[in-house]
């Protein structure tokens, strides 16, 4: 069973470790069936169950792989990739919905996740955040 059958919540503010724990659950395994399945040691499982460390971006994929999910559901989706302090500097520069259409329901969440999308594509691509464009036609 992969953890795709419960209820998924993007852009929450439930913390990675108790979405971790939960999709476990959620799997019906245990954390040493998790650390068995990903290669990973227990104490490393209960470490990031209990908010001790956090899970490198490696880690994060062999996860969600395992857990039959997505890395955006494991982290939360794309407004959490986004750390405050960078949210407050973006919306601080005018990046905020200043280009955006009239119409749009939630322009300052929307151009939240238009920046995470961004960092993202950029990361995967090896290349900066401002030379990715996106383009929403309404």
């Amino acid at each position: 069973m992969s953890a795709s059958a419960g209820p998924v919540y993007y852009g929450t503010t439930e913390p990675l470790p108790t979405r971790l724990r939960r999709f476990r659950e959620l799997c019906g395994i245990s954390r040493s069936e998790l650390a068995l399945r990903t290669g990973l040691s227990r104490p490393t499982i209960w470490a990031w169950e209990s908010g001790k460390t956090r899970p490198r971006l490696r880690n994060l994929r062999v996860l969600a792989n395992v857990l039959g999910i997505s890395q955006l559901e494991l982290v939360g989706g794309l407004e959490a990739a986004v750390p405050d302090n960078e949210v407050e500097a973006m919306l601080a520069t005018g990046w905020e919905h200043g280009d955006m259409p009239a119409g749009i329901a939630n322009p300052q969440r929307l151009s939240i996740m238009i920046y995470a999308a961004k960092l993202s594509i950029a990361a995967l691509a090896g290349i900066k955040a401002q030379n990715v464009k996106i383009s929403i036609e309404l």
